[in-house]
């Protein structure tokens, strides 16, 4: 790995641990809770990976956030961190998060009371984008067994140690199998199931690859498609083996596999050629059912994964198409972004995916991620307006709104286009202040 470094807790102008103001009793408590626990194995309130503990969007927590906002509100911290899109993930009292400076590309580990860093990992980056000025990495670092799996926008896959940041091991598996960066590079947060790494690398004799995690090494690769940018999940159905199925969407297609060897028991289509992109996570409505959505004229399909067998149950775009967005099932509804950020404005929608009526939407929304806390949802825009909804309303019913911290420069340059990431009443998110730079915050709630 000659292009890997590591370094423990190196003060840089890009790393300031700024704390906008005393983290507050709550938050310290919290901490002083965690640093009790010893081991790295995620536990309540942890949001390990993409979406959360089971990648739907859903936080571990059920208790209702309050409702009394001030009209701005205040990060207990704030640090400064290189570019990129990738959002957070959470495991006990650390928070983990990819970016780049300059040439390099780096996962960095904060304290989740205080912000500030604990230590920095990086490793040569190579990638440049012809459709957007940030080169940064754009995926969510996957937490397991004291191990950060990280892919990077060039397609390099790489393994870091959670409690020190040793490198384990490192790949440049997209350069390796001739993958495409496609419209913004690699975004597909790899899925890890035991000690097995899913990613979807997109190469034309490598479409998604499982390699163990211990090694690095491939075990084996199915399929020669096009990556999306929607990460794969695993189901809780099981194959022949006994190991899980996993739901893998590609740039056209979608493919239900056995992990245990790879090997493929069915696909459909699902995507459309051109300017187009795959992105939204699917997520489960029921018993061996998923929702599948994209914009561009896909909309949504439901689909039924029984007998192993992808089998399309409702396809059309009247309810949902989101291009990037994914929606969250709550109370027996959906709810989620109908439109596309390239287009202005959005709609924000809740609908019976079984009945396939409209339960209400509003519109007037910009691109947002959802978050869904017990009978709550967080619904954070891409321009810093932040709304609690009520998800078991007949109708529209907003519970508190705010804004999130802005700066000095005008928008759009600030955007907040991650994936937010919620801990025990924590909010986690990644501010972009320009093409080069952004700021990890943190919003106690």
């Amino acid at each position: 790995m000659p292009n890997a470094r590591f370094s423990h807790s190196v003060p840089s102008p890009h790393t300031l641990a700024s704390a906008k103001q005393p983290a507050t009793r709550a938050v310290l408590a919290f901490a002083m809770l965690l640093a009790n626990v010893t081991t790295t194995s995620t536990a309540r309130g942890d949001w390990p990976q993409i979406l959360g503990p089971s990648r739907d969007g859903k936080a571990s927590q059920t208790e209702p956030l309050k409702t009394d906002w001030p009209e701005a509100l205040t990060p207990i911290w704030s640090q400064s961190i290189g570019n990129g899109y990738g959002g957070a993930a959470i495991v006990q009292d650390s928070v983990f998060i990819m970016h780049r400076i300059g040439n390099e590309e780096f996962l960095e580990s904060l304290d989740l009371a205080s912000g500030k860093q604990r230590w920095r990992t990086g490793w040569k980056a190579t990638y440049r984008s012809s459709h957007d000025a940030d080169n940064g990495p754009r995926c969510v670092p996957t937490i397991a067994d004291n191990k950060a799996i990280c892919y990077g926008a060039a397609g390099d896959l790489t393994c870091v140690q959670t409690t020190d940041g040793k490198l384990l091991w490192s790949r440049a598996i997209r350069k390796e199998y001739n993958a495409e960066d496609g419209y913004f590079g690699a975004g597909t947060s790899p899925l890890v199931i035991g000690d097995l790494v899913i990613v979807g690398v997109g190469g034309p004799k490598a479409g998604i690859v499982g390699l163990d995690i211990e090694t690095g090494k491939n075990r084996w690769i199915a399929t020669g498609y096009d990556a999306s940018y929607a990460a794969p999940i695993q189901l809780k159905q099981r194959g022949k083996s006994g190991k899980p199925l996993a739901l893998v969407v590609t740039r056209l297609k979608t493919v239900l596999l056995d992990s245990a060897d790879g090997s493929v028991l069915s696909e459909i289509n699902f995507g459309s050629r051109g300017p187009t992109v795959n992105a939204a996570t699917p997520i489960e409505v029921a018993e061996n059912q998923f929702l599948l959505t994209s914009s561009y004229g896909i909309g949504s399909t439901l689909l039924s994964t029984a007998n192993s067998t992808l089998t399309e149950t409702y396809r059309g775009n009247q309810l949902l198409s989101s291009q990037y967005n994914t929606p969250v099932f709550i109370n027996d509804r959906i709810i989620g972004i109908d439109g596309r950020e390239d287009a202005g404005a959005s709609t924000l929608r809740a609908f019976d995916p079984q009945t396939k009526k409209t339960i209400w939407e509003q519109p007037g929304f910009l691109t947002s991620h959802l978050i869904a806390i017990g009978n709550q949802v967080l619904v954070v825009s891409i321009d810093g307006a932040i709304k609690l909804v009520d998800a078991t309303s007949a109708n529209y019913k907003p519970l508190a709104e705010s804004r999130l911290p802005q700066t000095e420069s005008p928008l759009p340059k600030v955007k907040y286009r991650a994936l937010p990431a919620m801990s025990n009443g924590v909010l986690i998110l990644r501010k972009t202040t320009g093409a080069d730079n952004s700021q990890c915050i943190a919003i106690q709630f």
